[in-house]
This record gives structure tokens, C-alpha cells and sequence, in this order.
């Protein structure tokens, strides 16, 4: 069976409104400025170094309730996407932008030799990054990414089609299920709605040029893909999933499933800190997966 990831559904469908009806974002005019950091983008006071990295229409402030539970071991700091939470939009928003802004975050801000952890979207960033700059990479850490794109012309069509008739109800309720809490669906709705739109749809189109499979094969970074069960739903098929998402090509990895919605953050924020310390630290850790 073909894996499900909400994220990537949700990335098509915004992508097929943005072609369709361009005019519709006309007002949101090009902003020239990087992206600044967001504010407190640096807590902890650790012998180790980390980046979170939030996904598409998400916020910085997603990590809140993990950061505590990292700080002893962690100098943390949290990377906000142009046009998200309260970081200004950007020109031309793409992943390898955001890719290069991330560097220069990372340079700004004097982080030497961190774990890169990214959700969704943000994983695709760091992952890219980590394949761009291996030898300044710790460990990565991806949460609910895959290397490449799985929607296809056909489910970019159908969707498009959805939107047209109501853009604003269809993205609402993809991301209301994207956890079974209902505080945790609210939440993140309202935070993809009030995502700057111009931003949201340019990461959309160049998520759709993503492929990075070819290049798994060369990646020396220590890897963890976690998943939750909206991508992973039947523990005893993760390994065919993982496959089928393209992470057959990394070189080596290791996995973990949590039993959670695709916010796993927000669900499980301590439990989550204690993989992200466990596999931070630790070289290949095993998870008993």
C-alpha cells in the first residue's frame, strides 16, 4: 500500500491552487530581506548543539514544550522558515533558499558541529543541508520527511479541483487531521492560516522539484527518521514504507515510530526529547525498533 503523509498531500493541493489561480496571492508583494531569527532562538546552556526546524505552516513555537526537557544537554536553538510565526517572508522562498539561509543562521549565530532535527517540511531542509555540508553536521534527525515527492499528476488534479471550490475549508481540514487531539488540530490549523501565503505556496512549488534519493547513497551524517502513525500506520510495515518513501537509499539509518499524529511535538513533547537526547548524543542508538 502506498504510505500516507498529510504533509505532502497538503503540499499538492496548495500548489495545484497557487497554478490554478495565481492572481488570488497578488497582494502579497516580494520581500528582498532574509529571514531573521526568530525571537529567543537560542535557549540552554548544553555541551551540545541543536537546530529545530518547523514545517510548512508551522511556527517556531511548535518546540516549546520539547526545548526544556533538552536544555541540560543542548545549547538549543529553534530556525523559523520566511513568513512563518514571526520571522519576516523572504524573496523567492524555495527549500534551497531556506537551505541557504539556514547556513547562514547557523554561521549568525555561531553554532559549531550541531544535530539538525526537522519536521516535515524542515526535514527536507536538513536533510538537503546535511548532504551540502556533511562535515558540519552532528546527527540528523528527520520527523515525518521523506527524500523525494510521492503525489502524483493525477492526485495534484483532484485536489486543485477541491481547493478551487473552497481554499480556505480544504486546508483547514487537512491539517485538522493531522493529530486525533482536538486542541492540537485547532492550534495548528490557526497557525496554517495565518502562515504568509506567498511563502506557504513558493516552499509548495519547490517541494515538488524534490528528490533527493540519488544522493542518499553519499550521506555520512548519522541518521534518525522518526515517523508517527499518520505516515507509518502498521508498525509491522514500516521497513516496506520507509522503502517505498525512498530512504532505501541511505546508506545507513535508523528508525523510530511513535505512536502519535503527524505533530508529534505537540503530543508528545517529553517523550520526544528523550529520543531527540537519546540519538543526539549517541552514535547510531538503538531504539529496540
Amino acid at each position: 500500500m502506498k504510505p500516507t503523509c498529510p504533509l505532502l498531500i497538503l503540499l499538492a493541493c496548495t500548489l495545484a491552487m497557487a497554478l490554478a489561480a495565481p492572481a488570488a496571492f497578488a497582494q502579497d508583494p516580494p520581500r528582498n530581506q532574509p529571514p531573521q531569527p526568530a525571537p529567543d532562538a537560542h535557549q540552554g546552556r548544553g555541551e551540545f548543539e541543536m537546530v529545530l526546524i518547523h514545517g510548512l505552516g508551522g511556527n517556531a513555537a511548535e518546540w516549546d514544550e520539547v526545548i526544556p526537557y533538552l536544555q541540560g544537554t543542548f545549547n538549543v536553538y529553534t530556525f523559523e522558515l520566511g513568513g512563518h510565526g514571526k520571522t519576516q517572508p523572504i524573496d523567492n522562498p524555495s527549500i534551497t533558499a531556506e537551505v541557504h539561509h539556514l547556513e547562514q543562521f547557523i554561521k549568525d549565530n555561531g553554532v559549531a558541529y550541531p544535530t539538525l532535527v526537522g519536521h516535515g517540511l524542515g526535514g527536507m531542509i536538513a536533510l538537503q543541508y546535511a548532504l551540502d555540508h556533511p562535515a558540519k553536521v552532528h546527527r540528523l534527525i528527520v520527523m515525518d520527511a521523506a527524500p523525494r515527492q510521492m503525489i502524483d499528476t493525477r492526485e495534484k488534479a483532484h485536489i486543485a479541483d477541491l481547493m478551487m471550490k473552497n481554499y480556505d475549508r480544504f486546508v483547514a481540514a487537512r491539517y485538522l487531521n493531522m493529530s486525533d487531539i482536538e486542541a492540537v488540530s485547532q492550534k495548528v490549523m490557526d497557525t496554517a492560516l495565518r502562515t504568509d501565503s506567498a511563502s506557504f505556496i513558493s516552499l509548495l512549488m519547490s517541494s515538488f522539484d524534490y528528490d533527493l534519493t540519488k544522493r542518499l547513497g553519499t550521506l555520512s551524517v548519522p541518521l534518525l527518521v522518526i515517523g508517527s502513525r499518520q505516515m507509518f500506520p502498521d508498525p509491522d510495515t514500516s521497513q516496506q514504507v520507509l522503502q517505498e518513501l525512498g530512504w532505501a537509499h541511505a546508506r545507513s539509518l535508523t528508525f523510530k515510530r511513535m505512536d502519535t499524529g503527524h505533530y508529534m511535538m505537540l503530543e508528545r513533547p517529553v517523550y520526544l526529547a528523550s529520543v531527540l537526547l537519546a540519538f543526539g548524543v549517541t552514535k547510531d542508538y538503538d531504539f529496540g525498533n
